[in-house]
């Protein structure tokens, strides 16, 4: 519980002439509801009365045309103090020294928060929508969970700032460097402003909150939003990485399981079979495609995909030839030993050809002109994905 009630921090900011240099540092307000509706109720209650000056704990006008007037704790102290599960929404706290500050569950939804000092506080699980951290000093401050869902968070110092599994949807990220925060792991990226925000994909973990989530058209945005920030930044090789994350989350829409929550607006309101059955097979086979394209070239960015589907063809190809006895040599004997089989594909999927070695019948020279065909397209395969490891590094 709190050690102060609402009107004694009221009346303590009043007493001070305004919150400038008011010291509340380790005090405990956990729970305290200090939120822009019950401090308007206080200044209806005391503007009805015969005062007729502006009471010292309403906040400034904010920027935008919000209407609202939370309390005025702007270049307070408030270091080491326990807020947890207090409710500050729409709190004016410009330039306010909460270094170590306990804000775990905390709502500071609309407050403003401009030059604000969260250094190492823990705002787990925070609610901070909509806020404006703009030019914080947020250094090793404890986002985990926070919903930070558009917030401005330009010129923050962000360094070892942890934001795992936080909500960054829709935040305002232009320029802001976050290549000296702590974690960016699971973090919903979903519509944030991206413009040169500097960024490292170690940071981001093995997916972003999106994904996790399954919400894998919004993890689509978000993926192509990233890649196209890396790019901007020069960051190549992280850019092929959100990249190839992009193009699987647009197969993974394309699943037969998931094909209707994406993309039922396709299908009339009361599809019959056949509709219905068309609906399926056209996304499964896009989804089948994406599969084999990735397996076999990550998307064209990866050379071992590629060498690894040209090593498969040419050893499946040899273990035909040896289950069908379909090698002779040059005097028409059966020479399909696994040495002369794979020797044999070799010559048919590089198209080269091996002097000593035959195919047994005309049906196996068909298979063999196969091969030659897959090796053909392989091996094109293989110098536009090494074209684009080149043009990334």
């Amino acid at each position: 519980m709190s050690e102060l009630t609402r009107e004694q921090i009221l009346k303590l900011i009043e007493e001070n002439g305004g919150p400038e240099g008011l010291d509340l540092s380790g005090k405990d307000l956990s729970e305290m509801d200090l939120s822009w509706t019950a401090i308007r109720q206080e200044a209806t209650r005391l503007m009805g009365s015969d005062s007729k000056e502006r009471p010292a704990w309403i906040g400034r006008e904010p920027e935008s045309a919000r209407g609202i007037n939370g309390i005025n704790l702007a270049e307070s102290r408030l270091i080491g103090a326990n807020l947890q599960g207090i409710n500050l929404v729409g709190a004016d706290m410009q330039e306010a020294n909460l270094t170590d500050a306990n804000l775990e569950r905390a709502n500071l939804m609309l407050a403003r928060l401009q030059n604000i000092n969260l250094e190492r506080a823990n705002l787990r699980n925070t609610e901070l929508t909509c806020s404006i951290l703009r030019g914080a000093r947020l250094i090793e401050a404890n986002f985990q969970g926070a919903s930070l869902n558009r917030v401005d968070l330009r010129g923050a110092d962000l360094v070892w700032a942890n934001f795992q599994g936080a909500d960054l949807s829709y935040s305002h990220l232009e320029k802001v460097d976050l290549f000296g925060a702590e974690s960016l792991e699971g973090v919903y990226f979903y519509n944030a402003f991206l413009d040169d925000t500097r960024m490292r994909r170690e940071q981001l973990g093995e997916a972003i909150g999106e994904e996790l989530d399954g919400r894998y058209d919004e993890a689509k945005e978000a993926y192509l939003a990233l890649k196209n920030n890396f790019a901007e930044i020069g960051r190549y090789r992280d850019e092929s990485w959100a990249y190839v994350k992009e193009r699987q989350m647009g197969k993974m829409m394309h699943h037969p399981r998931l094909a209707r929550k994406y993309y039922g607006e396709e299908l009339p309101e009361n599809p019959d079979v056949w509709q219905l059955g068309w609906f399926y097979i056209r996304h499964t086979t896009k989804w089948a495609l994406d599969w084999i394209v990735e397996w076999t070239c990550g998307y064209g960015e990866s050379v071992l995909r590629t060498l690894r589907a040209m090593g498969v063809a040419l050893v499946g190809f040899a273990i035909l030839y040896r289950l069908l006895n379909a090698v002779v040599d040059v005097s028409g004997n059966p020479s399909s030993t696994w040495l002369h089989c794979l020797l044999y594909s070799g010559g048919a999927f590089t198209t080269f050809g091996v002097d000593t070695l035959r195919p047994a019948n005309d049906w196996i020279r068909a298979l063999s002109i196969l091969e030659s065909v897959v090796g053909i397209a392989l091996t094109g395969l293989l110098g536009f994905v090494l074209g684009n490891r080149i043009r990334r590094s």
